[in-house]
């Protein structure tokens, strides 16, 4: 209908921002009420084109209101949406040392790695996410930013489900992230000395260090560590060998675990530990410990001082020196070995018994015959002994496998002796299977053993 219809007291009224529009009628001059149509194309007429209220235009016609600003358009503000990213699981930050309630530092609380286990969740990304675009009452479009997403992370070490935007550590390490490149290292290698500022390193992986390992310092590894300078006080443990080039000066404070074997130049006031083989050119006062042999090489290798224990067998080029110091050596079995295995049989026939028991309940509950109760009842009941019979057979199974190597372990121990290719110097003690030997002079080259017959340690030449 045309304009003359509305008076000059009918105005449409848009705000600066041109997001909202009011709308004025006059009464109806011939006395027909406006139509929703009329005034939906008296707001087109005056610009509005966007975000069209019908709702209010219907309540204006149906109710008469009349000479009033009512809202009659709204516009729509655009819906920014966001870009792809990642969420990283890590972080690239150093990590601080605390600081103590005296104020002082704790450098040993420091880690210079972010390690990660094979499986874990290091980052996941979030797609690109469209947004969208708005109106105003003009009918004007109100763009919204675009949205993309990126490249996808790129390195080694790691495995992406593109379904879920995950990503997990393909293999254990340490996880390197430069300039958006992501790898995880199954080798840490430390350039220079691990001093008391970088204090501690544990790692799941092989950890080379170049320099020297001061004292207070603490390093530990999933594999193997090598360290191609001195040790000094520190503490090193390692899941397999650990190899020390130059040697350690523990100072009566050095610790050394090896779940493989320990080699070494020198050993010195340190305490050493190792599931498998000690190899070194020289042991001074210090305490080991081997799960199968010590090895001293050398023209000049000599055990001088401490004590030294080996399950199988301890060969040195000298034993002791011509100061008489106090130095033992021990070999074969021990008692806590012997106490150990006859606990694990015991155990072993325990548990055997309660499997046999367990066997006999089931075939009870799933006899028809012999037990006459309602299904979930019965069910109920052999879900139970399922899952103690399961619990029983897994019991079995470990304890067999620790009494099978500690079987290994005392058949070797009963070949056990003590092999010095050049001199045993007076002061030396020699214990095999707990029976002991005291040197009081000098012997040559000597093979120490253990006579079972006579219960006593025999002593022959070298050959």
């Amino acid at each position: 209908m045309a304009e003359p219809r509305f008076s000059d007291k009918c105005k449409v009224t848009i705000s600066e921002d041109n997001m909202t529009a009011k709308l004025m009628i006059d009464v109806p001059s011939d006395g027909i009420a406006y139509s929703v149509e009329e005034l939906s194309s008296f707001l087109k007429l005056k610009g509005v084109y966007g975000g069209i209220m019908f709702s209010s235009l219907e309540d204006m016609t149906q109710n008469n209101i009349y000479l009033k600003d009512v809202e009659v358009a709204k516009g729509t503000l655009p819906v920014e949406g966001s870009s792809g990213y990642f969420e990283y699981y890590f972080s690239d930050e150093k990590k601080k040392p605390l600081i103590r309630s005296d104020g002082s530092v704790d450098y040993q609380s420091m880690s210079m790695i972010d390690n990660v286990c094979e499986g874990e969740k290091l980052a996941v990304y979030h797609k690109a996410v469209p947004g969208t675009h708005g109106m105003d009452v003009r009918g004007r479009q109100l763009r919204c930013q675009p949205c993309k997403d990126i490249a996808p992370l790129k390195g080694s070490g790691f495995e992406y489900n593109e379904d879920t935007g995950v990503y997990t550590a393909s293999h254990d390490g340490r996880i390197d992230f430069k300039n958006g490149v992501l790898n995880i290292m199954d080798v840490y290698d430390h350039k220079g000395d691990v001093d008391y500022v970088i204090g501690k390193i544990d790692f799941r992986g092989d950890v080379i260090i170049h320099g020297n390992v001061l004292s207070g310092t603490y390093i530990r590894a999933s594999k193997s560590i090598t360290v191609e300078g001195s040790v000094e006080a520190a503490t090193l443990i390692a899941e397999g060998d650990i190899i020390l080039k130059k040697g350690i000066a523990g100072d009566k404070k050095a610790r050394i675990i090896s779940g493989g074997s320990v080699f070494a130049n020198f050993i010195e006031f340190a305490q050493v530990e190792a599931k498998e083989n000690i190899e070194a050119n020289i042991i001074m006062n210090s305490k080991l410990s081997a799960g199968k042999s010590i090895v001293i090489s050398g023209k000049r290798g000599a055990i001088v001082g401490g004590s030294s224990y080996a399950v199988g067998e301890i060969n040195s080029t000298l034993l002791g020196n011509v100061a008489g110091h106090k130095t033992m050596v021990v070999v074969g079995e021990t008692q806590e070995l012997l106490v150990r295995g006859h606990f694990l049989s015991l155990k072993l026939e325990s548990a055997k018994d309660s499997l046999k028991k367990t066997n006999d309940e089931i075939r009870k509950v799933t006899d028809v015959r012999l037990l006459n109760e309602r299904k979930e009842v019965k069910q109920a009941k052999l879900s139970q002994l399922n899952r103690r019979k399961l619990r029983d057979e897994r019991m079995i199974e470990h304890i067999k496998d620790e009494l099978d190597s500690i079987n290994v372990t005392i058949a070797l121990a009963r070949a056990g002796k003590v092999s010095v290719s050049s001199t045993v110097h007076a002061g030396a003690t020699v214990v095999i299977d707990s029976i002991q030997y005291e040197v009081n002079s000098d012997m040559a080259g000597t093979v120490f053993a253990h006579d079972r017959e006579n219960e006593c340690i025999t002593a022959t030449n070298f050959s």
